[in-house]
């Protein structure tokens, strides 16, 4: 079979699952790795005796590293399909990883971080593009299956570690090569069908031109829905064991809670988008989550967990509906537009929130934090009112 008829048939307007759940496979390990490193920190910390600005550079290096490098291969990969991308993203992201638990110096963990980063930031712009184009026409649904690999993953890795931990203590990372290698070699064998050509310049010219302000103004909405999930993430456990007595094992559940509850309604809210549209989507479900926010500042303990995976539930909703949109503002450049609304909008803008929130959770208390927070979801919602319809990119 040829690389051509394989990349036709790969671009077809049929819904691909078998093509989407090998997508959502990659993302599911690549985001479990980036979720296994805070679960790992505290022996890297232990076992070489590693100060709390030394730790905090590990996840900084791996979020900017994995993040802000996102438009640079969506550029790459908007250029010429690029299946290497995906199974070469995958290996290189959790091999790296693997050894930063082998090697026995800060400076070589940092560097093996920053690889794994590269890694993950190649795998997503290239694996979002392929995933709009084998969605059939439902972008949204076609990116929520790909996205809710990598929800999946995220929330699975401090489990996968915390599995690990007990036997093989600081070694533990050496597990997540296994799943790495496994997928990496499944999606090397789906090279060929996962080789979606990208837009010539007739295509390009018939999708029409960027739409960069409507692009500006989503990425300030989700930029504000990622400070809301981040800062929900930093300050409820604490708030929850630090102040409600909530044991580390508990919160750690409260927070998988938060995470699962998001994957579903990462599903859940691209099937909405696709019936109301994105904009309708945004504006409505976004300001939802803002009492469920403030509900995990000053309800009980029991009804606190409940709001913070309702809260999961309606912020991850538009997930995907972002990434779509953004495709949608930028429909000849599918792989850059991922990579700008994955890695600066999803991921690359937290940690100014996180700084914020963090300062004022400092001067004014975690449950004043979180009320001051459950404002950027109605934000958000109002700023949804002013996007830009999006024209939709020709199959």
């Amino acid at each position: 079979m040829s690389t051509t008829a394989d990349a036709t048939t790969a671009g077809s307007g049929a819904f691909d699952r078998t093509g989407l759940l090998s997508l959502a496979a990659g993302h599911f390990v690549v985001d479990m790795v980036v979720g296994a490193l805070p679960a790992l920190l505290p022996l890297f910390v232990r076992e070489y005796r590693l100060s709390d600005l030394a730790a905090s550079m590990i996840l900084g290096a791996s979020l900017l590293a994995s993040s802000a490098i996102q438009p640079v291969f969506g550029v790459v990969a908007d250029r010429r399909a690029a299946p290497w991308l995906l199974y070469g993203g995958v290996a290189v992201g959790a091999t790296a990883m693997a050894f930063t638990g082998l090697l026995g110096t800060y400076v070589a963990i940092l560097g093996m971080v920053v690889v794994s980063g590269l890694g993950i930031a190649a795998y997503h712009p290239e694996a979002a593009r392929v995933a709009n184009r084998l969605s059939g026409g439902r972008p949204a649904t076609g990116l929520a299956w790909f996205m809710v690999g990598g929800n999946a993953g995220f929330a699975a890795g401090p489990l996968v570690a915390a599995a690990a931990i007990p036997f093989l203590g600081v070694r533990s990372t050496v597990v997540l090569v296994v799943p790495g290698l496994a997928v990496a070699a499944w999606l090397v064998s789906r090279r060929l069908l996962l080789a979606v050509p990208v837009m010539h310049a007739a295509a390009r010219a018939e999708a029409g031109a960027s739409h960069v302000p409507g692009l500006s103004l989503l990425l300030v909405v989700t930029t504000l829905r990622t400070w809301s999930q981040f800062g929900v993430l930093a300050l409820a456990p604490l708030l929850l064991t630090r102040e409600r007595g909530l044991s580390d094992q508990a919160a750690s559940l409260a927070v998988f809670a938060f995470s699962f509850a998001g994957a579903v309604g990462t599903v859940a809210g691209a099937r909405l988008a696709d019936r109301v549209g994105g904009r309708s989507m945004l504006m409505w479900t976004m300001p939802l989550a803002a009492p469920l926010v403030a509900g995990v500042a000053v309800s009980p303990t029991p009804l606190a967990i409940g709001c913070m995976a309702g809260a999961g539930l309606v912020l991850m909703a538009s997930f995907s509906v972002t990434v779509a949109m953004g495709q949608e503002y930028l429909p000849g450049r599918l792989a850059l537009a991922a990579g700008l609304m994955i890695g600066f909008g999803a991921i690359g803008s937290a940690p100014p929130g996180l700084a914020l929130f963090g300062a004022l959770a400092d001067a004014a208390g975690r449950e004043s934090a979180l009320l001051a927070l459950a404002a950027l979801p109605v934000a958000g919602g109002l700023l949804a009112l002013m996007l830009p319809a999006p024209r939709t990119a020709p199959a």
